[in-house]
């Protein structure tokens, strides 16, 4: 039986989300405004800014479907629409 240490999870869930945010916090307007060529995987040139952006625009958009599709395997309703 696999028994989750929830206090341990809890903190190391704070530790990464406090990294994230000092990471992210430490990017300047220019280090945002970086052109990056996202050619190979289909999105052509973005900035550093556009790019987390749409990664987490695109992250939400897909575990929202996840989550949808899951419900309705359950037998519930999935998007309320």
């Amino acid at each position: 039986m696999l028994t989750i240490d929830l206090a341990a999870l809890r903190q190391y869930a704070q530790a990464a989300f406090a990294a994230l945010d000092e990471q992210l916090a430490a990017l300047s307007d220019d280090d945002l405004a970086t052109a990056v060529d996202m050619t190979p995987v289909g999105l052509g040139q973005q900035t550093v800014g556009s790019f987390l952006t749409c990664l987490l625009v695109v992250n939400a958009a897909a575990h929202t479907g996840e989550i949808s599709a899951v419900k309705g395997l359950q037998g519930l309703q999935g998007y309320p629409f």
